[in-house]
């Protein structure tokens, strides 16, 4: 089998400073559509650092240790990482109100956290114990950072503290989350396990601090724990709402503080229902940028922006086997300029276009959608009605052919694994090279 490397987004040691921002949502597998659990994510770090797949041989000596990856060399800090057990592991940067020192010896700062679950953790419930006593044992060097971690049976939120603070929730099966740049998860009862995990002195330590007082209200983590300005910050509270707007068909009305940690949805979650959002620049609502103006440039910061370098929908199912249930729909660029293709990782690697060259230059798709979405955003007005019906119509056959792919490599799996791989290879670079073909072609203003 070989070894993957994900989704390394452009961050550099100025991420946790909030530099850069990113916004997730993580569907419970009672939730969707397909009976899996879904991890959505938008990679907001910037566009200036090459990315593309890297495929590495997986250690001999390291039991379980395969993982896929779409790199970006120069900045590991948000790698977003996939292994053959189906566990995913995404960030987002969560400032927190923490003024002290890093630990003695520096902490944990740079990919390690997630690289480590991504190695050793067959499901999401281990990678949060993982982090949590890493962080317990060394320390967290920056100000703060939620990771979100999900497996074909459930999904947890981990928010880490400069120090040695953290704090884990189990997101409901039923339940959508949804998290930008700032913590979420309120109320805690450590002596739950089933649902929360987190260091013994969380409320005590807070107290001490001043930021939580016993005697006036109940414990929330976020409320005592987040960077006071972050925390009620138009670009997190706003893109929150409309994420929790989208999926539940209501929300609490946008600068309310704080938003529930999950939603029921409205309607099972789809693959594509989480594209939507990802692709969201509050059409409709008042925060829209007006006619004749870029939507990513309108009053309040969009779920989708220009620095967004790739989005992510992993698509987990413990019902088949994991290389026909592990589904990694990847959108390099702006997602809503660029379509979702789908990727099966272990039924075989992407195709050359994805991959970095051996100078670490960006992948050629990477190249392509770029150029794609800077000359849709040059008029994006005019061009986006066509170029959409384009994204559409290819979604809508990819996802409309799916069903009868996998049933096929099913039907095959028990006999010739290689041909049930060759299947959802085919499927997976077919869709690949129509998306490039009509990424190389100049969007026009009407077809």
């Amino acid at each position: 089998m070989l070894l993957a490397t994900l989704l390394a987004a452009a961050a550099s040691p100025a991420a946790d400073a909030g530099s850069q921002e990113c916004f997730s949502l993580i569907a419970g597998r009672a939730a969707t559509a397909c009976g899996g659990v879904l991890l959505a994510h938008n990679e907001d770090n910037g566009l200036a650092d090459p990315a593309g797949f890297r495929m590495f041989p997986r250690p001999k000596e390291a039991a379980g240790a395969a993982y896929a990856c779409l790199a970006m060399p120069g900045c590991p800090e948000s790698d977003l990482l996939l292994n053959e057990h189906g566990v995913v592991v995404a960030s987002n940067n969560c400032p927190s109100r923490e003024d002290r020192p890093a630990p003695p010896g520096g902490g944990i700062a740079g990919p390690e956290l997630r690289h480590r679950v991504a190695r050793e953790a067959r499901t999401a419930r281990q990678g949060a114990e993982l982090i949590g006593a890493l962080v317990e044992d060394r320390g967290y060097a920056v100000s703060g950072r939620t990771y979100l971690i999900a497996d074909p049976r459930e999904a947890w939120l981990v928010a880490v503290v400069r120090g040695k603070h953290w704090v884990a929730a189990r997101v409901p099966d039923d339940a959508v989350a949804v998290l930008a740049n700032t913590y979420t998860i309120g109320a805690v009862d450590l002596a739950d396990g089933a649902r929360f995990l987190g260091a013994r002195d969380l409320q005590e330590y807070a107290a001490r601090r001043g930021w939580h007082d016993p005697s006036q209200e109940p414990f929330s983590f976020e409320k005592a724990y987040a960077n006071p300005e972050t925390r009620v910050a138009a670009s997190n509270t706003h893109r929150a709402w409309r994420g929790l707007a989208r999926v539940a068909g209501m929300a609490p009305a946008p600068g309310t503080t704080p938003l529930p940690f999950c939603v029921k949805p409205a309607a099972p979650v789809t693959v594509a229902s989480l594209a939507a959002v990802l692709r969201d620049h509050y059409e409709g609502t008042p925060f829209a940028a007006p006619p004749g103006v870029s939507p990513h440039n309108g009053p309040v910061r969009t779920i989708c922006v220009p620095r967004t370098n790739s989005a992510s929908i992993f698509q987990l199912r413990a019902s088949q086997p994991a290389p026909i249930g592990i589904v990694w729909w990847l959108c390099l660029w702006q997602p809503c300029s660029n379509p979702f293709v789908p990727l099966y990782p272990w039924a075989g690697p992407p195709p050359a276009a994805y991959a970095l060259d051996p100078g670490d230059a960006a992948a050629p798709a990477y190249r392509l959608f770029g150029d794609r979405a800077r000359r849709i955003d040059a008029d994006y007005e005019k061009r986006i009605a066509a170029e959409g019906r384009r994204l559409r119509d290819l979604e809508e056959a990819t996802h409309a052919l799916q069903p009868a792919v996998e049933e096929a490599a099913r039907a095959a799996w028990a006999a010739n694994p290689e041909r049930a791989r060759e299947l959802l290879t085919r499927f997976s670079w077919g869709t690949i090279a129509r998306a490039m073909e009509d990424g190389a072609a100049a969007p026009s203003d009407a077809r």
